[in-house]
């Protein structure tokens, strides 16, 4: 199969034309950063996860101050090289050490909260649209792989349908 190469380029557009409830549910995200790392600041602090969650709770003060802050001809700039930043160094990590700390009995819900939140921060600001062209490519060449015959011919030899599987065994019923 051949693959395309698709090469969506992060924008600042989704979060630029983003509603107000997006804009406030990011804002309650902040605070609720703000309240997770000053809950479990002197705990947890040498932890990777508590670093990854400091490191969000930064990254995402400094995206909503450029909003309000920023003039406007320089915003969109800032934005895409902060987002792009965002996915090229610290999303995965955050993932990574958020969904570890699910694994861990006493903070997983602590974990869901910040998986939750990250993923919610992705959406609004427009990095989850990148993966979904991507994914969405990438079903549509399967899709047709498959239309096509393409896998069928590739996999199709794996059973034999002549191939026996087995003695099929009765079971008596008792008269009880």
């Amino acid at each position: 199969m051949e693959r395309n190469t698709i090469t969506p380029q992060i924008s600042a557009r989704p979060l630029l034309n983003a509603t107000t409830k997006d804009r406030q549910n990011l804002l309650d995200i902040q605070e609720l950063l703000n309240r997770l790392f000053v809950r479990n600041r002197n705990q947890h602090r040498r932890n990777h996860w508590f670093k990854s969650l400091a490191q969000f709770r930064k990254q995402l003060s400094l995206l909503l101050s450029e909003l309000e802050t920023e003039k406007k001809t320089s915003l969109p700039e800032k934005i895409e090289q902060r987002l792009r930043y965002w996915d090229d160094r610290c999303i995965h990590n955050w993932y990574l050490h958020f969904t570890q700390l699910v694994a861990v009995g006493p903070f997983a819900v602590a974990g869901l909260v910040l998986m939750a939140c990250t993923a919610r921060v992705c959406r609004i600001t427009g990095i989850t649209n990148l993966y979904e062209e991507i994914g969405s490519e990438d079903m549509k060449m399967i899709l047709g792989a498959v239309d096509d015959g393409e896998i069928a011919n590739e996999f199709g030899g794996l059973l034999d349908p002549e191939e026996e599987w087995g003695e099929v065994v009765e079971r008596e019923e008792d008269e009880a």
